[in-house]
């Protein structure tokens, strides 16, 4: 009967410089959370001739979204930041992505109100 030639182990050897265990991190959860929040806010199709509603209705996914994403952005920020010698200075990251979230959807609620017939 032939011998196997090679054992493959499912035991991992430690990587040079990395300390403790990743999954303590806040990273893991965030993670979790940011993709729990996508998956529980597909967005809706929008018709050929989208009418206010259809806008509004993308707005507010967009803004679920960006909302998600700015908190998890900020833990990664933040992880990051503490496993950098020095640290990082990130004060204007979450201004920044606060703001992106409100230029796309403001710009999506005004083409709503355009469509819909009222003064912006």
């Amino acid at each position: 009967m032939a011998q196997a030639k090679y054992v493959t182990s499912s035991i991992r050897a430690p990587i040079p410089g990395v300390i403790g265990n990743p999954r303590t991190s806040a990273v893991w959860p965030a993670h979790a959370e940011f993709v729990a929040a996508l998956a529980g806010h597909p967005p809706r199709t929008i018709p050929l001739n989208a009418d206010a509603i259809d806008l509004e209705e993308r707005a507010d996914h967009l803004n679920k979204v960006l909302s998600a994403l700015s908190v998890y952005v900020t833990v990664i920020l933040d992880d990051t930041a503490q496993n950098v010698p020095g640290g990082l200075d990130l004060r204007d990251a979450e201004a920044v992505l606060a703001d992106l979230s409100s230029d796309v959807t403001s710009t999506i609620r005004l083409a709503a109100d355009d469509i819909a017939g009222r003064v912006a």
